[in-house]
């Protein structure tokens, strides 16, 4: 097993960081994304919207300074501690668990990359042209879907911005209702 900040960390922050991968967990599961945003509902489909709310949450998280920016590591190797406990689940073998955590990581930092930049800069033109070549990659015909998901992320986005670190610790973080998106 790899190095996990989240096995060596103590039970209080361990039940943090559950709390808030439960979350992000949750939101991606949501039935309207595959539904209404025509998101396929396979393994990659879920493991692309986990990985799009998790880099949203570790975004927000890392600008409330060294403690979310400590949390957001934890986070990151709770999701792939998870992920690599789920691949061994489905009867993948070890080698074969190493590799995929391996590409998954891989494909998580240059998401994290490319997303991240376009929140940095607030440009959403290109957010959706990453979304359109990520999520919606095995996708033949879609509409407007791509462009009410950046609806979304922007919505979260702009929720957690200026966000002290108490209020991702509370609970009272909580990503923003679907309804008021997707109506």
């Amino acid at each position: 097993m790899f190095f996990n900040s989240y096995v060596m960390t103590k039970q209080k922050k361990k039940n943090l960081i559950d709390l808030l991968y439960q979350k992000i967990v949750n939101v991606s599961r949501n039935k309207v994304f595959y539904t209404k945003l025509n998101i396929p509902d396979t393994l990659d489909g879920r493991y692309d919207l986990l990985v799009l709310f998790s880099i949203i949450l570790t975004f927000s998280l890392s600008k409330t300074g060294k403690k979310g920016a400590e949390l957001s590591q934890i986070l990151f190797d709770k999701i792939f501690l998870d992920l690599d406990l789920s691949l061994r689940e489905m009867g993948a073998g070890d080698a074969g668990v190493h590799i995929k955590i391996k590409n998954m990581i891989r494909s998580y930092m240059g998401r994290q990359k490319a997303y991240c930049d376009c929140f940095e800069k607030d440009n959403y033109y290109n957010f959706e042209k990453s979304i359109i070549r990520n999520i919606y990659r095995n996708v033949n015909v879609y509409d407007k879907e791509p462009n009410l998901l950046v609806k979304y992320c922007k919505g979260c986005i702009y929720k957690f911005k200026d966000k002290q670190i108490e209020y991702f610790m509370s609970n009272n973080f909580s990503f923003p209702k679907l309804d008021n998106f997707f109506e």
